[in-house]
């Protein structure tokens, strides 16, 4: 991520109500990457293991950093970082910006 132009602001934001995997700075965005990482072959893509439910607690989240640390001023941004493991290759990493 930093070669392509973000700051990492944090990484792995914990509170009493769940973690932010990623938190970024990006032109005027905000950005909270959820990482999701699968190995082998087959199977769901990795992206998909993130829920309806999921997506609500990260806004939660997200909206509760921005208020905490003061960053109200700041437009917030959900990425998901989608990581597949193959033995003997190099990963496959998708980054799904905007993804909600």
């Amino acid at each position: 991520m930093q070669e392509l132009g973000y700051r990492i602001v944090e990484r792995n934001h914990r509170t009493r109500l769940g973690e932010l995997d990623i938190i970024a700075e990006y032109e005027e965005f905000l950005v909270f990457c959820e990482v999701k990482t699968r190995k082998g072959r087959g199977g769901p893509h990795p992206s998909l293991s993130v829920t309806m439910k999921k997506i609500a607690k990260l806004r939660q989240l997200g909206e509760l950093y921005l208020s905490l640390k003061h960053l109200t001023h700041m437009q917030p941004r959900f990425d998901v970082i989608a990581i597949q493991l193959v033995d003997g290759k190099p990963p496959n990493i998708d980054h799904f910006i905007n993804a909600f």
